[in-house]
């Protein structure tokens, strides 16, 4: 009886028991993390309540809480509009990150609206269209300045270091188009009432 011939398929099983494991408490501690956010989000939105009663007097300080939960200025009527409005407070974090050019807060209909811009399908193709060839018109731009400092110092350490650069500014402008194209999408997903069913 051979021990070696046990031990491969046991360290298997052993892996196998370990990695679930670790995906089991890596769950546990994102679902405890989210239970976390979610009570500091209601504690901070509970705040913004009381605070909310004398709107006027304490806007500042208001300004200040809502600076921890979102990128967004709001004026009087959108805190107004967030606090009252069912849904809405939980949507501020990710309505701070679109806001402004893309979305904005309608509150005679009471519900995100698309701005101008985007606001239908043939002008958020052309927004779209705009951002890609901005990227690629850097993009090219960068490339030339490059090629031609190559073709003059005509070295092949400043070779690499072009290619190096060109590299960054590459990946830099891809992700710079994937943030605005993504943008747009994130824009048109929260139009409307907060709560959609509503």
């Amino acid at each position: 009886m051979d021990i070696s011939n046990y031990i491969t398929p046991l360290a298997g099983l052993v892996g196998i028991m370990v990695s679930i494991t670790t995906l089991l408490i890596t769950f546990q501690k994102l679902k405890s993390i989210r239970g976390e956010q979610a009570k500091e989000l209601h504690s901070k939105y509970s705040t913004i309540k009381g605070l909310a009663s004398d709107l006027d007097n304490n806007y500042p300080e208001i300004l200040i809480l809502l600076n921890g939960i979102t990128r967004a200025e709001l004026t009087k009527g959108e805190i107004e509009w967030f606090l009252n409005e069912p849904g809405a407070f939980l949507k501020l974090e990710h309505y701070g990150r679109i806001n402004g050019r893309y979305c904005t807060v309608d509150l005679d209909l009471n519900e995100f609206s698309l701005t101008e811009i985007v606001s239908t399908r043939k002008k958020r193709m052309i927004e779209k269209l705009r951002i890609v060839s901005v990227g690629f018109g850097l993009l090219a731009f960068l490339s030339l300045v490059w090629g031609v400092i190559i073709y003059q110092v005509n070295d092949a350490a400043t070779v690499y270091l072009a290619l190096t650069f060109w590299l960054i500014y590459f990946v830099v402008i891809l992700w710079g188009t994937n943030m605005l194209w993504g943008t747009i999408n994130k824009a048109v997903n929260l139009q409307g009432k907060p709560l959609k069913n509503s």
